[in-house]
């Protein structure tokens, strides 16, 4: 029954592939495990670990007219201190909806449009404040079979405020099938080279920015929210035991990692990728440094070209 349920998802994403995907694979099922040494606080010499859990999944519906609808989920939870004063973790998830449509123009030319309803917080209780709504919409442009290029924006209504993050980015595969590029920048880059059929080494770097909302308040009267700001530059292993399980091991260090908490009704005027404009919030908890990042994931993959 499994093997009958994975023939007809993977003959599904064939379909879709052609369609909506740069590269010649789709991943079905990702999951990863984040975790970081003891990190210190910038105020005091107390200090704390990072631990993340990310489990997300795609199926696409392909129409008769080549057209495709796009569903799935993504699921997150996160556990860090906030505070050295406070010895208890601060347990945050995150539950997304994937909801959209690619859409063929012509042979050179398609696009991608999605809506990303999201239940964010520390789920304690559930209210209209832990509800977020996102979309993005990505214009891809089909150079080559090895190179694509896209474009687009993200949109996504953050605690803290309306939040945008233009997209540009690009999809190389060598004629050697060994060098792969495949980046949608500024969010996410992937570097990786094949030296056995097996194993691959690659550089990756993802820079996000998500906002919870706090049900059980600390240092406001008023309610709270936190906002997890990270860039990660990893190295990593591929491992491929199989064609469609894929494992890396990943190691890097964080750069601006911030997990701040703020007063409810502290906004900003909105938010243009880095940049935060009107923001004059009164951060509430204490930083704490950055530090090594380690991490595991595995992969359902499903690859469209059988020949490498």
């Amino acid at each position: 029954m499994i093997k009958q349920i994975f023939f007809v998802i993977s003959f599904i994403v064939i379909l879709f592939q052609n369609q909506v995907i740069a590269q010649d694979y789709v991943d079905l099922v990702r999951f990863k495990y984040d975790n970081t040494p003891l990190n210190q606080f910038d105020s005091s010499t107390a200090s704390t670990r990072v631990e993340e859990y990310v489990l997300d999944a795609t199926l696409p519906i392909v129409l008769k007219n080549g057209n495709a609808i796009i569903t799935g989920f993504d699921l997150q939870s996160l556990s860090t201190k906030v505070n050295p004063t406070i010895p208890e973790l601060t347990s945050v998830y995150s539950i997304l909806i994937k909801a959209g449509m690619n859409l063929n123009f012509n042979e050179k030319w398609s696009g991608t449009f999605m809506f990303l309803p999201k239940l964010s917080s520390d789920l304690k209780e559930i209210s209209s404040r832990d509800f977020q709504y996102g979309a993005y919409a990505l214009m891809k442009y089909s150079k080559a079979s090895n190179l694509k290029y896209q474009f687009g924006m993200y949109y996504n209504s953050e605690l803290f405020g309306p939040f945008f993050v233009p997209l540009i980015g690009l999809y190389y595969m060598s004629p050697s099938n060994k060098l792969e590029i495949n980046a949608t920048l500024p969010v996410w880059a992937d570097i990786n080279y094949r030296f056995k059929p097996w194993l691959r080494a690659g550089f990756s770097f993802s820079a996000f920015v998500r906002s919870y909302n706090i049900n059980e308040p600390r240092f406001s009267e008023n309610g709270e929210y936190l906002v997890k700001s990270t860039n990660e530059p990893m190295l990593y292993l591929q491992f491929e035991p199989t064609k469609s399980i894929i494992l890396q091991t990943k190691i890097g260090y964080s750069i601006g990692r911030q997990y701040r908490i703020y007063d409810q009704a502290d906004k900003i005027t909105f938010g243009l990728s880095a940049f935060r404009f009107g923001d004059d919030r009164q951060q509430l908890n204490s930083d704490f440094g950055d530090g090594l990042l380690f991490e595991a994931r595995i992969l359902y993959r499903f690859h469209v070209n059988k020949e490498e």
